[in-house]
């Protein structure tokens, strides 16, 4: 079978087997067939803790610096791939505060989606079936089993203890993609957020408010200020922001890092990218700003760039492959296909081949 042509290695896999025999088992790939998982945890295997080898740059440092003294969420913008989110995930492992609370944002968020999750469905079949019994569902139990804690509200929670270890703790939120948001859901994320404080109407029953006291209701979670979750928030500036949202943030934009930045930023990944050096990887940048320059649509970045060196060292190509193009190769097809990595629009795929068919890409 062919290395790395899966499609095609199925397909002789199927032939195989005889007609009276079962169908083949679901075809797996290698772990050293894949790329390296960047997990929120490294507990499975083949996965990369996710923003262990992330380096922010010293001016994003001074930033997080800034947001922290002031206990302000930190607004990030920049190009896709140029690795906002990873941010987050760097902050949770380097200051050891657990996993991230992430949450996505869509053009229909609600405040209370970054809050929890509320199962309609199984509280109402659950009261169906003791209609008959003279015993409600408790209060508590209500929120055990019905109500999920997530993101923003789950960090506001476990800052006084309401976790599974029942230890108080910091958590690092991540809001991604903010500017998708309707037009009062930023505002709203900060007041929570500066209030350390929300409640739950489904908890707010007869029993409710006074459970376990009327100080301290089941259905009002009023966090610790001193353990105020860590808020990182992403935009791709694909509209303006509030001004009263950008004021009660600050503010940093990740620029596409220079050759000097992205040399640095290859030499960490050594899960992903193990025995690279600083010529390889030098000779891969310098082609990748050759690549990036002849793009007019979405310009690859940071991320695009890292998974398309290990493509191409899993197939052991090397930039010279892309300068010497031979049509007449018998891996020709396979080197243009990892152009996809980088070029994502018709017009810059096509451009970007016919420059190296033609060979007008130079060393």
């Amino acid at each position: 079978m062919e290395r790395y042509n899966f499609y095609k290695n199925r397909g002789e896999e199927n032939k195989a087997f005889k007609l009276d025999e079962k169908s083949p088992l679901p075809f797996e790939l290698s772990r050293d067939e894949q790329f390296p998982m960047l997990k929120r945890d490294n507990k499975s295997a083949g996965t990369i803790k996710r923003g262990k080898e992330y380096d922010p740059s010293e001016a994003l440092q001074h930033a997080v610096n800034v947001a922290l003294m002031l206990h302000k969420p930190l607004l990030l913008t920049g190009e896709p791939g140029t690795g906002k989110s990873d941010l987050a995930y760097h902050l949770a492992y380097h200051f050891g505060w657990g996993e991230v609370e992430p949450f996505v944002t869509r053009t229909d968020s609600v405040a209370t989606d970054l809050l929890y999750r509320y199962d309609s469905l199984a509280h109402f079949q659950k009261v169906n079936i003791q209609k008959g019994c003279a015993d409600k569902v408790p209060v508590d139990e209500i929120e055990k089993m019905f109500i999920s804690y997530v993101a923003l509200g789950r960090a506001i929670c476990d800052s006084i203890g309401q976790n599974d270890e029942g230890i108080p703790r910091r958590r690092v939120v991540l809001i991604d993609e903010i500017d998708k948001a309707p037009r009062d859901l930023p505002n709203d994320i900060l007041t929570i957020i500066e209030e350390m404080s929300f409640e739950v109407p489904q908890l707010k029953t007869a029993d409710g408010i006074k459970y376990p006291n009327k100080e301290k209701p089941i259905y009002k979670k009023t966090g610790k200020d001193e353990l105020k979750p860590v808020v990182i928030l992403t935009s791709n500036s694909e509209k303006t922001l509030p001004e009263a949202f950008l004021r009660r943030c600050v503010f940093f934009h990740i620029k596409m890092p220079d050759q000097e930045q992205l040399m640095k930023i290859l030499l960490l990944k050594k899960s992903i990218l193990p025995g690279i050096t600083e010529q390889k990887g030098g000779e891969f940048i310098k082609l990748f700003f050759t690549i990036r320059d002849l793009i007019k649509g979405k310009k690859p970045a940071t991320h695009e760039l890292i998974l398309w060196i290990w493509w191409m060292r899993a197939h052991r190509f090397t930039p010279n492959d892309i300068y010497r193009f031979n049509k007449t190769a018998a891996n020709a097809a396979t080197l243009l296909s990892g152009i996809s990595v980088l070029a994502k629009e018709a017009d810059d795929w096509k451009k970007v081949t016919e420059a190296i068919t033609s060979n007008t890409i130079k060393g």
